[in-house]
């Protein structure tokens, strides 16, 4: 007869909790250089899932599916939203993008930070949704600095760098309603990695936990 000690001890553990990684979404005008920031940051060591956003314009040269979008054509990112697949979406300089939800819940599940890219626009939704996210800005040394940036790269025309521009102005204005601010000097990429990694850092020493719901 199998005593009470045994029969305990052959009953399966539970695996201990998984703590919830934290969510931190990052926004910046055009030409400020956060996909650089981003892959530094990953390729230096730090492990974060970079949602892939969802967007239904046509991949620009270099950009290949699901580096750095999920290309889609329009109706099938309309039928998305229909369907609530995406936690936020909105049209940025006349395109579609949007964020899924189901890689974000699955990853935070895990246990794994989520780092969103999305513009001011889509960050006001998400704050919205989920105020206990950690909400970042980058920005550039200075205007003239990101002028530079946006012509040297060649990938708009003349009337969609102006665009852009003027967007620029217009996102710049609302950086105070994010937690933190990084500067993002022309030469100086290594100082923008070391100021995220640390505002990573200081929230996981945070004593107030996120409580993340999708």
């Amino acid at each position: 007869m199998k005593t009470e000690a045994q029969d305990t001890a052959q009953q399966p553990q539970a695996a201990p909790p998984t703590r919830q990684g934290l969510l931190f979404v990052l926004s910046a005008p055009s030409g400020t250089g956060k996909d650089s920031v981003i892959h530094e940051l990953k390729a230096q060591g730090t492990d974060i899932f970079v949602v892939p956003s969802i967007t239904a314009r046509p991949p620009r040269p270099g950009e290949s599916e699901g580096d750095p979008y999920h290309f889609v054509s329009e109706e099938t990112f309309k039928r998305m939203v229909a369907e609530g697949k995406l936690i936020e979406y909105a049209q940025v300089h006349g395109n579609w993008y949007g964020q899924p939800k189901e890689p974000i819940r699955a990853n935070l599940q895990a246990g794994r930070d989520v780092l969103l890219k999305i513009d001011v626009q889509g960050a006001a939704t998400i704050r919205k949704k989920l105020p206990d996210a950690i909400f970042i800005f980058l920005v550039p040394g200075s205007f003239a600095e990101l002028k530079t940036r946006l012509s040297s790269r060649r990938t708009e025309t003349p009337e969609q760098q102006k665009r852009r521009l003027e967007d620029a102005r217009n996102e710049l204005a609302q950086q105070s309603l994010y937690d933190y601010v990084i500067v993002n000097r022309q030469d100086h990429l290594q100082a923008a990695v070391d100021q995220l990694r640390a505002i990573i850092e200081e929230a996981h020493r945070g004593s107030h936990p996120q409580h993340i719901k999708l």
